[in-house]
Order: C-alpha cells, then sequence, then structure tokens
C-alpha cells in the first residue's frame, strides 16, 4: 500500500465541498468514511458532517464529540474511518500550527478545503507522521476523485 495515495468518491466530494460552503463563515468539520486496503489504496467512500464545537469556530474546528461518537458507532462493521475533515474559509489549504497540535495524528489523512475563493475550493489532503512527542512531519497525499 502506498500510504501517500487515496481515493474518493465523487459523491463524497461533492458532499464535502457542500457542506464546506454551507457552514461558512465558520470552519466546517467532518469524517471520511470508506474502506482502508492493506495491498491498495485507501477509498473515501462518503463524507459525514459533523457539527463544528469550537470556542471560536470562525477561526478554528473541533469535532462535536457526540456526533463523533455517534458517527464512528454507526459506521463500526462497515466503513472505517479514512479521513478528517475541516475548511479554511479566507486561508489556503495548508494545516495551521493548530492544526499540526491537534491529536488526529493517526487517522490516515486529514483535509483542508480552503474557500478563499467559494466559486474554486482548494482541497490538500495531508497525512501527519508524528516522529517524537512535539514533531510532526507533514506528508501530501495524492487524490483521485472516482467518477463512477
Amino acid at each position: 500500500m502506498n500510504p501517500l495515495q487515496i481515493r474518493i468518491d465523487r459523491q463524497a466530494w461533492s458532499d464535502m465541498i457542500g457542506h464546506c460552503l454551507e457552514a461558512m463563515p465558520c470552519e466546517a468539520c467532518g469524517l471520511l468514511l470508506g474502506r482502508l486496503s492493506p495491498a491498495g489504496v485507501p477509498a473515501a467512500l462518503h463524507y459525514m458532517p459533523v457539527s463544528n464545537a469550537a470556542a471560536d469556530p470562525l477561526r478554528s474546528f473541533e469535532l462535536h464529540p457526540q456526533e463523533l461518537v455517534r458517527g464512528l458507532y454507526t459506521a463500526a462493521g462497515k466503513q472505517e474511518l479514512v479521513g478528517i475533515v475541516h475548511s479554511h474559509p479566507r486561508t489556503a489549504p495548508y494545516p495551521s500550527e493548530h492544526d499540526l497540535a491537534t491529536l488526529w495524528h493517526t487517522t490516515p489523512s486529514h483535509w483542508i478545503v480552503s474557500l478563499r475563493d467559494p466559486s474554486w475550493p482548494e482541497v490538500n489532503a495531508f497525512a501527519y507522521r508524528k516522529r517524537h512527542r512535539d514533531n510532526c512531519k507533514l506528508e501530501a497525499i495524492s487524490y483521485e476523485i472516482l467518477m463512477d
């Protein structure tokens, strides 16, 4: 498996972008669910929006705990968590210092949707590779949108 590649279903892509646009001017957040294949490339098959519970949702995101647990419980046995998503309504699709300090480093992918130009969203996917307690290496992940 190449850990630096992922596929995303076209409908999951559309749902992800739509949710991020609807949440503006706040940051949106959600989960990408699908399958992890030891012999192939992970596939994100569904996007599940999760409410942003951050104290300042205009500048940060925090997945609502009850919605997160409910979503993971519902997906258990059917799908796996293959990605975390959040938007940057005013900045580039690169992790902020706050993003790098989160505990999502074990998730296979972290997607950032930039809405600097809402008519042309920019999306980047990353993998965080924690090397030491406070040291994180960021690696870009290439993605392919599946067209059915």
